[in-house]
């Protein structure tokens, strides 16, 4: 049997792309926006 691994995320990027750099930018910005930094 394959053993996988369990991620308990709430967010998660996969790859390292523009759009992947985008979101946790965006992200982050809300983030701070809401005070959840």
């Amino acid at each position: 049997m394959i053993e996988r691994e369990v991620l308990e995320v709430d967010i998660l990027f996969v790859g390292a792309g523009p759009a992947s750099l985008a979101g946790a930018i965006r992200l982050r910005q809300l983030l701070r926006e809401t005070g959840k930094d």
